[in-house]
């Protein structure tokens, strides 16, 4: 049993809310499921519409914050340069930022950053090693961005 950080009483452990003062309890940071180091998402898979990449990607970011994965690879292609392409790598990357901007996922490293020789890359590389192994397939590629959730 775990107790009330209000007002004492006893509560069954994960409880969000005591119900005998019906004071919001703090989550217990041990008990958060740790999930896999890194998941890839490739929301181009099948050539979807923009919008159902776009979805695509907001359902599984939510799946993935409740798994407890440190970090998505999304994989979003880069587009042709004779057609100008790019559209869902355009889109995913907009609606990202504005996740970002809203607070809803912690921090974007556009593919195109993810090296050793910039600060940011170099910083996130260290605070994810999992991705070693995949470093050098991934660095500077247009076609990914990294998020995490």
């Amino acid at each position: 049993m775990k107790t009330c950080d209000t007002c004492g009483e006893s509560i069954a452990p994960g409880s969000a809310v005591c119900p005998f003062c019906e004071a919001p309890q703090r989550p217990d940071p041990s008990a958060r499921a740790e999930g896999p180091a890194v998941r890839d998402l490739d929301i181009e898979a099948g050539l979807p519409t923009v919008e159902e990449a776009l979805r695509r990607l907001a359902a599984q970011l939510d799946r993935a914050r409740r798994d407890g994965v440190r970090v998505v690879r999304v994989i979003h292609g880069w587009g042709s340069r004779a057609g100008g392409g790019g559209r869902i790598r355009a889109a995913a990357r907009q609606w990202l930022q504005g996740q970002l901007e809203q607070r809803r996922v912690r921090l974007m490293l556009l593919g195109d950053h993810y090296t050793h020789t910039r600060p940011e890359g170099r910083d996130f590389i260290r605070r994810h090693p999992a991705l070693r192994s995949s470093e050098r397939t991934d660095r500077e590629n247009p076609g990914i961005t990294f998020v995490e959730p």
